[in-house]
């Protein structure tokens, strides 16, 4: 980890005693494409876990954090948006600068900046929301609902109450509204259909607000096989391809230039447009032709 203004070479900070620097970080093969939204790699500094492959003026240890409170991962401190980090989720913090530290996301691979108030320290976390938005309560009854409610995604540390009832920091949730981090279900189109008519948010993938990429991230995710956060490389990775006459079924995806759509059944499909919603795949057309179709494993 860095801090602004200040930096130092991988060799003070990650070399051994067992293998000189200059083995540990020699550079091999053809040089490599860098995408700056997955790989943490500037003009003065690198992750150092990059070391092996691409070559930076200074490396950064990365300093896990955690992420208090949803915000917004950007591209600058006053630049654009990204993509998200929740609430309980870590955070790969290599340089810190007076408001905002710089670093990677170990759960969408995202990159970027994030501001420094939405950083704790590190804390384990044993749930997830699985329910558009957990609503956290003051006691363990309906009648004492707070002003406060965990989106879809958030990650806490959870401590069964009773069999109705989880507590958390700040409260208690209805244990249906959680499920464990190593507990996926096999049905993404479930999870995405919980998430209906929550609104369209740039860089969103959280039950307060997804974008279409977002929408398929986070439903994937929760059936244990997260994508790709970006479209262009959902639309490249994601499972298998489908050529353009094969059926396509429950689960299955189809990617346009700039927008993505899960099948619901072969007629019907969710993403997220204004709102995430539900409609025939006929009426997709107005996004353009169709780029890809892919199926999750």
């Amino acid at each position: 980890m860095q801090s602004s203004g200040s930096s130092w070479a991988a060799t003070a900070s990650a070399t051994t005693n067992d293998a000189p620097a200059r083995n540990r970080f020699a550079l091999s093969g053809r040089s490599i494409a860098l995408d700056s939204r997955i790989d943490a790699v500037r003009r003065d500094l690198a992750d150092i876990r990059l070391a092996d492959r691409v070559f930076a003026p200074h490396y950064a240890v990365p300093a896990r954090r955690s992420i208090g409170a949803a915000t917004a991962i950007l591209d600058a401190p006053d630049g654009g948006i990204v993509s998200q980090a929740l609430a309980g989720e870590p955070f790969d913090v290599l340089e810190f600068t007076s408001t905002h530290g710089w670093g990677r996301s170990p759960i969408d691979g995202s990159v970027g900046f994030v501001p420094r108030d939405a950083l704790v320290d590190a804390y384990d976390t044993s749930h997830i929301v699985c329910a558009a938005k957990a609503v956290v309560h003051a006691e363990r009854a309906l009648e004492r609902p707070l002003p406060y409610a965990l989106p879809m995604g958030s990650r806490v540390a959870a401590v069964p109450a009773n069999d109705e009832w989880y507590e958390v920091d700040g409260g208690y949730v209805l244990r249906a509204t959680l499920r464990p981090l190593d507990d996926a279900t096999s049905d993404p189109v479930a999870h995405a259909i919980r998430l209906k008519g929550v609104p369209s948010l740039p860089g969103g993938r959280s039950g307060d607000g997804v974008d279409a990429a977002g929408l398929v991230f986070l439903a994937l995710s929760l059936a244990g096989s997260p994508p790709p956060r970006f479209l262009d490389l959902q639309a490249e990775t994601i499972g298998t391809p489908l050529a353009a006459g094969d059926p396509l079924r429950r689960g299955d995806l189809i990617f346009f230039n700039d927008h993505v759509a899960m099948l619901v059944d072969t007629d019907t499909a969710i993403h997220a447009d204004d709102v995430v919603r539900c409609e025939p795949v006929a009426a997709l057309d107005r996004f353009g032709p169709i780029r890809a179709r892919r199926r999750p494993a």
